[in-house]
């Protein structure tokens, strides 16, 4: 019984996000790929690395997995993809970018919110942005992409997961294994730093 009690109480911690200055214990962070920081639960710094093939309490997809669900179950699609600019205007909110991107058709594009560590204001922009899309519902099919070999879709969805999100998909191809397998990609448009957030 007592052996049982423990057992649940590990998955529970391991679903839990890390408090500040707590260590994950060795239980918790066997579940974690090589690469990401056992102190925090994500990968901390560089992002355009090849990825692992798993994420803990979330299901990796690939391009034609994903097509099938875009076209049977019409899933949330967040692209994080880290735009080159200077970052969002703090009077209007506007992302201030320098290239254009290109997105898979019907994405929300939240810049940034794939970094280990998020500033309160960046992580507010993701929580609530995340409400909003998803009318609240923690059950909503979210699909979670950047480029291929960039570990912020891997944080973003991981940071889902955490705050309660039960049906989250990884891409770890991206817009990159999209456009190579052969489908379109549309101009992209980040959604406003302000757009979602607590007043």
């Amino acid at each position: 019984m007592k052996a049982g009690l423990l057992l649940i109480l590990a998955a529970v911690l391991a679903m839990a996000p890390a408090p500040v200055g707590y260590t994950l214990q060795a239980a918790e962070t066997d579940a974690l790929p090589a690469g990401v920081d056992p102190e925090t639960g994500f990968r901390m710094g560089r992002y355009r690395a090849p990825v692992p093939d798993r994420i803990p309490g979330g299901t990796l997809v690939g391009a034609e997995r994903l097509a099938a669900l875009i076209a049977a179950d019409s899933p949330i699609l967040i692209d994080v993809y880290p735009p080159k600019g200077a970052g969002a205007d703090p009077l209007d909110g506007t992302w201030r970018v320098s290239e254009a991107h290109a997105t898979i058709p019907g994405s929300v594009w939240l810049p940034e919110v794939g970094r280990g560590y998020l500033e309160d204001d960046l992580e507010d922009y993701f929580r609530h942005n995340l409400e909003r899309v998803t009318d609240r519902d923690p059950s909503a099919l979210l699909v979670f992409f950047c480029i291929s070999d960039c570990w912020q879709a891997w944080n973003a969805a991981r940071r889902a997961i955490l705050w309660g999100y039960a049906n989250v998909h990884w891409f770890p191809e991206g817009t990159d294994g999209w456009r190579e397998s052969g489908r379109d990609l549309v101009p992209a448009e980040p959604v406003n730093f302000f757009k979602g957030r607590a007043q």
